[in-house]
């Protein structure tokens, strides 16, 4: 298979590129396989990639100024078919997308004809090749069993089939989930005043913890935390009657220095005493999670799942010396699914607070929210849905779909 990239606006009208690579890196400089042009004002020196994983292509956003559009509708990570049309940059060069079958390849894969009859008639091409790859690997799965089955007689077979067949097509690799969503994960700190029961101010304090952008249109973003890194009053009050007012909010971005904050504001907050969500509002545009999973249902013990944050905050920075802040990734299970929390088998840390909880199709399924002091490797996560409930119809775009 090879991608081709047609222009079908700007000086370069009908010209037209090729590649054969499972990579294509996208952007106005030179050094891009797709060099759009100095001239290309919009589009950023990096501004995208192009994957081939199988018979699919997916468009990544790498963070660019002003976004990349698939048929007119922003994405940070969008699957490609033929003729799309891809805008780099709002008001920038836009290329129609197209996928064309080499000539030495004997025609296994799907003709550009049907994929676009399935379109039309509503089955996806990502259905389609699911149902093409989730065929071939059903066989070759049933023939490893039967042979192993053979040869390590029929309990052994048995055992190895029931594990061949919990193999999702879906699964991500850590690195894959990691790539998708830390681009959207923030630090977040807060500056508050505490003040007593007359009002006076008392003391002057601050929190940090981590985020995660889950709405962007463009001009402004939705940041998901957690209520106690906004409110930390209310959980450590240090007297009847006390209270506090938030003086502060600094959202610093993925690979950027801590004095390159920028202000946010408080958008929505759970209800006290109840679920400890909060979403933050900003003017930076960013990329956001690649989906969200509201659906607690499906989340099951044993799952494997993906922690994004900043544990120990700057503590961690001026220890290794970085001069940018860059989000870690822990990985664990899912131990147990109550009604308020998601319980996980992982070591977390203050920080980390507020952070995503992702599982291997990188969906984000809670939301970081406290550890055990006493058991240091049990955490707890709220389910993402309470977030979802804050804010239904701004989340919209990223809730994952049937």
């Amino acid at each position: 298979m090879r991608a081709t990239f047609t222009y079908v606006i700007t000086s370069k009208k009908g010209e037209r590129a090729e590649f054969d690579g499972r990579r294509i890196s996208i952007g106005r400089a030179v050094d891009n396989m797709l060099c759009l042009g100095e001239d290309a004002l919009r589009v950023s020196s990096h501004h995208a990639e192009v994957m081939r994983r199988g018979d699919q292509y997916l468009l990544r956003d790498l963070g660019s100024t002003n976004g990349t559009l698939i048929n007119g509708r922003r994405v940070v990570v969008g699957e490609l078919a033929h003729d799309d049309l891809i805008e780099f940059g709002a008001g920038g060069p836009l290329l129609r997308f197209g996928v064309e079958q080499n000539e030495n390849q004997e025609g296994h894969e799907t003709p550009i004809s049907e994929q676009v009859a399935r379109r039309h008639s509503g089955v996806s091409d990502s259905t389609a090749s699911h149902q093409s790859r989730r065929g071939l690997r059903n066989n070759g799965f049933l023939i490893a069993a039967l042979m192993a089955a053979m040869l390590l007689g029929g309990i052994g077979g048995i055992v190895a089939s029931s594990r061949l067949r919990a193999s999702d097509p879906e699964t991500l690799s850590f690195a894959e989930v990691a790539e998708l969503n830390s681009p959207a994960v923030v630090f977040i700190r807060v500056e508050f005043e505490l003040l007593d029961s007359s009002g006076t101010v008392t003391a002057r304090e601050a929190r940090t913890g981590s985020g995660f952008v889950a709405s962007d249109d463009g001009e402004s973003g939705l940041i998901i935390t957690n209520r106690h890194l906004v409110r930390d009053w209310e959980y450590n009050s240090p007297s009847p009657g006390a209270s506090g007012r938030v003086t502060k909010i600094d959202v610093v971005l993925p690979h950027q220095k801590p004095e390159e904050s920028v202000a946010a504001e408080i958008y929505s907050l759970g209800p006290p005493n109840s679920a400890d969500v909060a979403i933050l509002k900003f003017s930076s545009p960013s990329p956001f999670v690649h989906r969200i999973e509201p659906d607690i249902n499906n989340i099951n013990q044993g799952d494997e799942v993906v922690v994004i944050g900043y544990p120990l905050g700057l503590d961690l920075l001026e220890r290794t010396k970085d001069e940018r802040v860059d989000p870690s990734l822990s990985t664990g299970i899912v131990s147990r699914v109550g009604q308020d929390f998601i319980q996980l088998n992982l070591r977390a840390y203050h920080g980390n607070s507020g952070g995503p909880v992702l599982n291997r199709k990188g969906s984000v399924i809670g939301i970081l929210t406290a550890n055990i002091g006493s058991a240091r490797d049990i955490a707890l996560a709220t389910p993402i849905s309470a977030a979802v409930a804050l804010a239904r119809n701004e989340l919209d775009s990223t809730i994952e779909k049937d």
